[in-house]
């Protein structure tokens, strides 16, 4: 029922405009009564003239004033002017009521359906007695709105319609609560509230379901993106993920994800944060929880962990994940590290791992530096490996060579040459101590069944070296047995390969790498360059490359026996002693001064005739001769005369058969890894195992035959090779191929046709 102000004001064509104050409760039923009334609704919006123009209110009025239409049919309610008002601004609104209230609107009604503006029109009817008077004003007793306005970009598509116009329409349709928009005019004024969400980010995070994400982790230019994006995928964040092929499988290979400046890799760097908390990697879950800016990233994941001092009790957690995470990432990159480490030398050492050369050579320089530290065991366990004091067990000179070489690594690591350790040297060299010892050639001679056993020459290799290759012969399995022996002098290699020149059949290789590491241009250490022993990360290399090729060629059963032997040693401390003997000879001292050919008369106290040599037994070198790059050969010190002759043997060998299962089904399962089966013939053993990049898999059988593997660390299709062990003896290496699902289907595909 229209209100009895309502109904006079229409009975009679008064010429001026009526005051209608409503708020959100009443709109709807009060507009439904006046059109029931028969009087027309004009709307705001139609005087936008433009779609995102505000509308005209002077059009409004001159459409009343031309309006040429029935005395009976002039009546007319206008919706949507005082939420244009309202948006408008508080002294926008007072100035056109106050224009309205008085402005002759020709021969027709019109009642002004005010919404969001009953304070302003309030205080003008108070004012107004003439209004009053003549009866032209109502006010419902409910005229509160609680109207508000979200709104968006007009590029975001967040909105069907664009445009101001449009807002007002849904305003004139009676709409209530949040009010979404999509224009471009200034609303800063409105007194209706107003929430903006005019840049991509505040789109995603105000539509986007479970978005957690803060601003500054991307520009304004990547949450256009994932905006424009994710439109395709229903605003899901998962599946925005999955169209760019980004899952948990790139924790496995993160440099790869994150190296670049596209919008892949942001992305990928978007998916660790918006999986913070499922992240297993201790180290990369708080480098990701501490990263804001994605071209931080990689750089942070290589350098938090100086932030952390040794002594924090999850500092070995963090460092065994960084380590774990940085496997896959080149050398090159691991500068921005050394340079972060530097900041504090004490620490440093802590924080370095084996993963990189740059690394490994930066340990050996920290410890010639600062000495040796007990973080070795767990930075660098392979030259930890290489500095465990090695107990000889040699029929003679057993407590003198285990203290010796003890000595001497030590002080080659720490690069330098103690006075005490110097005197010893010259005490033995006085005593020809080595002289007790079997020559090299006698124990090699004495090998049984040579045919069948596969002689590996390293050149330059002493007994210094024990001490790592039993642990890597530990580590495969293998059976070592060491004759301690002695070379012949001079300790160079034309006096002393005729052993190999010997070796019956055709098993037998040299390496020559390590010889060229220790006193040749070609192996890149020169002693002029860096005095520093950065060279011994490249011998040990050599060396686990020579186990590597032991166990492989005896579990593939083409040898019985894998002997490792070698021409000579050679010494780090005479190259560091820089000891030139002031003696004047027509010959020419050869191999860095080490010898020379023989000649009448030389009294220099430290020497050996042999060969027609005169060989230095102390750490001296004769003039003449171009001293050596890092260490050299030649002379008569234990370290260049004493030589191993090393048999590796399986522990089992009893020619067992190991098959993989299946191998065309082998599968990638990115959250499982894979499964692997092996058919091991003749063992009935419970503890089979493999060894897969330095970590044990334990094997379940039913039948003693089919041993199963669950490999979960495996996430990349590519080829592999393990090491089978039973208990702690190495039986065996097999080769598989882990397919990736598409590869899987490829094959299923074309083995139809």
């Amino acid at each position: 029922m229209l209100c009895k102000e309502v109904q006079d004001y229409i009975a009679s064509a008064k010429g001026l405009p009526f005051f209608y104050l409503i708020g959100d409760a009443e709109y709807a039923s009060v507009l439904d009564e006046l059109k029931e009334n028969g009087i027309s609704v004009v709307r705001m919006s139609d005087f936008c003239f433009k779609d995102d123009k505000f509308p005209s209110i002077d059009e409004l009025i001159d459409n009343f004033r031309t309006s040429d239409v029935d005395y009976r049919d002039n009546k007319f309610v206008v919706v949507g002017l005082g939420e244009f008002l309202a948006i408008k601004g508080s002294a926008y609104a007072d100035k056109e009521l106050r224009r309205l209230k008085s402005t002759t609107l020709g021969t027709a009604r019109v009642i002004l359906l005010l919404r969001g503006v009953s304070h302003q029109a309030s205080r003008i009817i108070e004012e107004d007695s003439r209004m009053k008077a003549q009866k032209r004003a109502y006010i419902a007793a409910d005229t509160v709105t609680q109207v508000s306005i979200l709104n968006t970009a007009p590029e975001s598509g967040m909105v069907k319609n664009v445009g101001i116009k449009y807002l007002i329409r849904s305003f004139e349709d009676g709409a209530c609560g949040l009010v979404s928009a999509a224009t471009s005019l200034d609303l800063t004024n409105s007194m209706l509230r107003v929430t903006s969400l005019l840049d991509a980010y505040g789109i995603l995070n105000a539509t986007i379901k479970g978005f957690n994400l803060d601003n500054e982790i991307g520009t304004n230019e990547q949450w256009s993106r994932m905006l424009k994006e994710i439109k395709d995928t229903g605003k899901n964040m998962p599946a925005l993920f999955e169209k760019y092929g980004i899952d948990e499988g790139i924790f496995d290979n993160l440099h790869e994800a994150i190296t670049g400046l596209e919008f892949k890799n942001w992305l990928a760097f978007v998916y660790c944060k918006w999986n913070q908390e499922q992240i297993s990697n201790l180290y990369l879950r708080h480098v990701v929880e501490k990263t804001v800016h994605f071209e931080d990233f990689k750089d942070n994941i290589l350098t938090m962990i100086t932030a952390i001092p040794h002594t924090d009790p999850v500092f070995r957690k963090m460092y065994d994940s960084r380590k774990r995470l940085l496997r896959e990432f080149p050398s090159e990159d691991v500068a921005v590290f050394l340079k972060a480490n530097e900041v504090d030398p004490e620490e440093a050492i802590y924080r370095f791992t084996d993963n990189t050369s740059y690394e490994r050579k930066a340990i050996v320089k920290w410890i010639a530096h600062h000495g040796i530290s007990d973080a070795i065991e767990y930075v660098y366990p392979a030259l930890a490996a290489y500095l465990k004091k090695y107990n000889f067990t040699c029929p003679v000179l057993a407590p003198e060579l285990t203290a010796y070489m003890d000595a001497y690594k030590k002080q080659k690591i720490t690069n330098r040459v103690e006075p005490d350790f110097l005197k010893i040297v010259e005490d033995y060299a006085s005593r020809y101590l080595y002289a007790q010892l079997p020559t090299r050639d006698s124990a090699i001679q004495a090998i049984q069944d040579k045919k069948n056993a596969y002689l590996y020459w390293i050149d330059a290799l002493g007994v210094e070296y024990l001490s790592y290759i039993e642990s890597l012969a530990k580590k495969k399995g293998l059976s070592m047995r060491v004759d301690i022996t002695r070379c012949d002098l001079p300790t160079i290699t034309k006096v002393n390969k005729q052993f190999y020149d010997n070796w019956p059949g055709d098993m037998k290789f040299k390496e020559k790498d390590l010889d060229e590491i220790k006193h040749k241009e070609e192996g890149g250490y020169l002693f002029t360059n860096d005095e520093d022993p950065i060279h011994i990360p490249a011998e040990l290399a050599v060396i686990e490359k020579a186990i590597n090729t032991a166990a492989i060629e005896l579990t593939m059963h083409r040898c019985q026996s894998f002997v490792i032997a070698s021409d000579h040693g050679a010494s780090r401390l005479a190259v560091l002693n820089k000891q030139e003997i002031p003696y004047d000879t027509d010959t020419k001292g050869e191999h860095s001064g080490r010898c020379c050919a023989l000649f009448e008369g030389c009294d220099v106290p430290f020497k050996v005739e042999e060969n027609n040599y005169i060989v230095l037994s102390d750490y001296g070198r004769f003039k003449k001769s171009r001293a050596a790059n890092v260490e050299v050969h030649g002379g008569a010190t234990l370290e260049e005369v004493v030589v191993p002759v090393i048999t590796l043997t399986l522990k089992k060998n009893a020619g067992i058969k190991i098959q993989v299962v299946q191998p065309d089904k082998i599968q990638l399962d990115r959250r499982k890894g894979v499964t692997l089966q092996l058919y091991i013939s003749d063992t009935n053993s419970n503890n089979i195992s493999i060894m897969l990049n330095d970590k044990p898999y334990a094997g379940t059988s039913n039948d003693g035959k089919h041993f199963v593997f669950a490999l979960s660390d495996i996430k990349r299709a590519k080829d592999y090779t393990v090491d089978v062990f039973d208990a702690e003896d190495l039986i065996g290496t097999i080769k598989f191929t882990v397919k990736g699902k598409t590869a899987t289907v490829n094959d299923d595909f074309d083995s139809l046709f």
